[in-house]
């Protein structure tokens, strides 16, 4: 697929970034807004194809600002997390290729967790997601995956529910060639790209890619 044909579900959520890595200027496609995350999409001057939450923290006066807009409206006593259900939505609303979760991961962990999980969900289901926030990408690893990149980018490599094994990655500073990776382990952290390709070939196993710029 051609770079910029993707169809993508952008869900804007609760903490939302004040920027993400491609800049929320050049979003393109359908915005979900989850609960106070109706806030930034107001502030960016975005306009949302579905809003969702139980509103527990969204000024009344915005919501009514969006009143022609779909909403869902959740009860606040559930087993779902907000970002779950409005990834949920957004599956069943449109065939996405690409489903981008705006959220800073720096509020409370579980949370940040929770939207791991979520991301872990997806991969599961064959969806390609990704978190995305002012300084990392967050997203699970294909079979074979070809990352556009810059030098000096780290990437670390998380083994998810068990051990991961590779076969072989070019533009890294430390080969992944025939490495087994153990989800009770470290050593995936930290790598370096080297180069603005990066090539990474899974034999076996989840594993979970986050990518830090500036750092």
């Amino acid at each position: 697929m051609l770079f910029g044909t993707k169809k993508t579900a952008w869900v804007i959520t609760n903490h939302a970034p004040d920027q993400i890595l491609g800049g929320y200027e050049n979003i393109k496609g359908d915005v979900y807004a989850v609960d106070n995350g109706l806030k930034k999409v107001h502030e960016l001057g975005l306009q949302p194809r579905f809003i969702i939450g139980d509103f527990d923290s969204v000024d009344n006066e915005l919501l009514a600002r969006y009143s022609s807009v779909p909403t869902l409206r959740l009860e606040r006593m559930k087993n779902e997390t907000d970002t779950e259900l409005a990834i949920d939505l957004c599956l069943v609303q449109d065939d996405y290729d690409e489903i981008v979760i705006c959220n800073d991961m720096q509020g409370r962990f579980d949370h940040a967790l929770a939207i791991v999980q979520n991301l872990h969900q997806l991969h599961r289901k064959g969806y390609h997601a990704r978190v995305e926030n002012s300084s990392q990408s967050i997203f699970f690893l294909r079979r074979y995956h070809q990352l556009l990149t810059r030098r000096g980018i780290l990437l670390s490599l998380i083994a998810v529910n068990g051990a991961a094994s590779f076969e072989s990655s070019a533009g890294l500073a430390y080969p992944l060639d025939g490495l087994t990776l153990q989800s009770h382990q470290s050593r995936g952290i930290s790598n370096v790209c080297i180069s603005e390709e990066v090539e990474i070939r899974l034999i076996e196993g989840e594993v979970l890619v986050v990518m830090t710029y500036g750092a």
